[in-house]
């Protein structure tokens, strides 16, 4: 996938990375998975976001531990909450971002011109309402990202076993969060599909605990709430 939209030359984020993911459609987005699992993915992606820019730290609570330097507003805005309301757990911080993290991230992507509004009548039970879909520039399609992830020469090569290369844990960490939301089996061949949880197995235990706890958190949740992956 080109993380770049050719019109702001802005890189894609993980939460915006597993948005994209999770919907089909070119004219009009619709969502591939329950929409709580949607929400929950974005969230985590926020957290990870700010993990891998190393501005809070999971000690097992969540805090701000950076200099504020976040490359997005949105990020920012997740960060200065952090500081205001520093002790929760990562649980915690999931669930309340979960409420509206599919918002924020449709928003950022609206910026950053990867997304546009669609004005569409609601009828006449309704007030007009919006939809949304591609802007021509848009990324290409992540199942193409994901396919070469779990097809191509494995990219995690890390010192003493563990993965740190900055891009290479962003498309581990998106692929972990896009299995966890049931996006991977929407998107991908059940072979490739397959040979990417062997993939997956292998990684999780190999990035870094903060990311991993994400991860972990994000299946918990679901599972505590009965949502299933559409596979």
């Amino acid at each position: 996938m080109n993380d770049t939209p050719e019109s702001t030359g802005i890189p894609l984020r993980l939460a915006d990375r597993i948005f994209l993911a999770a919907h089909a459609g070119e004219q009009r987005l619709s969502t591939r998975v329950d929409p709580g699992l949607l929400a929950l993915g974005c969230a985590g992606g926020l957290l990870g976001e700010l993990i891998l820019d190393e501005e809070i730290t999971v000690t097992p609570t969540v805090r701000a531990s950076g200099l504020g330097r976040c490359p997005d507003y949105l990020s920012w805005v997740v960060l200065r909450e952090i500081r205001e309301e520093g002790g929760h757990d990562l649980r915690t911080w999931l669930e309340y971002l979960a409420q509206t993290a599919t918002q924020k991230v449709r928003a950022r992507l609206t910026i950053i011109d990867v997304l546009h509004e669609v004005p569409v009548s609601a009828g006449w039970r309704g007030s007009p309402a919006s939809a949304w879909r591609l802007a021509s520039t848009a990324p290409l399609a992540p199942a193409e990202d994901l396919e070469r992830l779990f097809t191509e020469p494995d990219p995690a090569n890390g010192r003493n076993g563990m993965i740190t290369e900055p891009e290479t844990l962003v498309g581990i960490t998106f692929a972990l969060l896009a299995r966890e939301t049931g996006v991977v089996r929407q998107l991908l061949a059940r072979q490739v599909a397959r040979q990417g949880e062997h993939r997956m197995e292998s990684w999780e235990p190999r990035i870094p605990g903060p990311l991993r706890t994400v991860v972990n958190e994000v299946a918990a949740a679901r599972e505590q709430s009965a949502m299933t992956p559409k596979y």
